[in-house]
């Protein structure tokens, strides 16, 4: 039953006032193991947002942790893993299938250091849109809810160092770096005081490196920015 704190307030997601009927991790915990779950932000949340995010979060803490590089990825891929592959045997047959095409075939590679996964990058981009929303709220109660502007991606190596200048603008007055797990999750923030829906923003998730990264085959990346601004005028 979700605490009373959380109950007839402004779901954070969408915006509706009166609305929320539970706390949502904004960080689910599943991507951590059980003795790194203490203190994940919450915030308040509708059904409909919720399950459309637990829907993302499902999907991904089972995929993601394959592709992990953080110091737990093993006891993450160990330990989490093989029980939600029970539980979903249509994905367990998708990762079983990218295997096989990998290493079947008259052009399949010999040897090779890492698996590619069926993974979708808009999924992880959008994951992380929900992010970015609860965690402007969780850290300064900043509104980034519509007509408000928001996005995140992973972007062409040609960019990187463009957007990490950015972090160094002298205009951004808050400022929030987090490691959470041991690098299970990172995430930097900057916001705009002036006007609160301006933010910044850079997250990685088990380290993941994503290979033909926005659609540039190829193009490898291993981080997520996004970015929020207020409506056009």
């Amino acid at each position: 039953m979700a605490s009373k704190r959380f109950r007839g307030k402004r779901c954070v997601y969408c915006g509706r006032q009166e609305i929320s009927d539970t706390g949502d991790h904004v960080i689910a915990r599943g991507f951590f193991l059980p003795s790194q779950r203490a203190n994940l932000p919450q915030v308040p949340a509708c059904s409909s947002c919720n399950n459309a995010k637990s829907q993302l979060e499902h999907h991904l803490l089972t995929v993601l942790p394959f592709g992990a590089r953080h110091s737990t990825a093993s006891l993450t891929l160990n330990e989490l893993v093989p029980g939600r592959l029970e539980r979903n045997a249509r994905l367990h047959r998708e990762l079983l299938d990218a295997w096989n095409r990998q290493w079947q075939g008259a052009y399949a590679p010999r040897w090779s250091p890492e698996m590619k996964l069926p993974l979708d990058g808009n999924k992880v981009a959008r994951l992380c849109e929900y992010m970015m929303i609860g965690l402007a709220w969780y850290h300064w109660q900043a509104d980034l809810t519509p007509p408000n502007e928001l996005r995140a991606s992973f972007f062409h190596p040609s960019a990187i160092s463009s957007l990490e200048r950015l972090f160094g603008n002298p205009q951004w007055g808050a400022h929030v770096n987090e490691n959470i797990g041991a690098g299970t999750l990172t995430y930097r923030a900057v916001q705009d005081p002036p006007a609160p829906a301006r933010t910044l923003w850079r997250f990685t998730i088990y380290g993941v490196v994503m290979d033909d990264a926005a659609g540039w085959p190829g193009v490898r990346a291993d981080a997520i920015y996004g970015a929020s601004n207020p409506p056009r005028t």
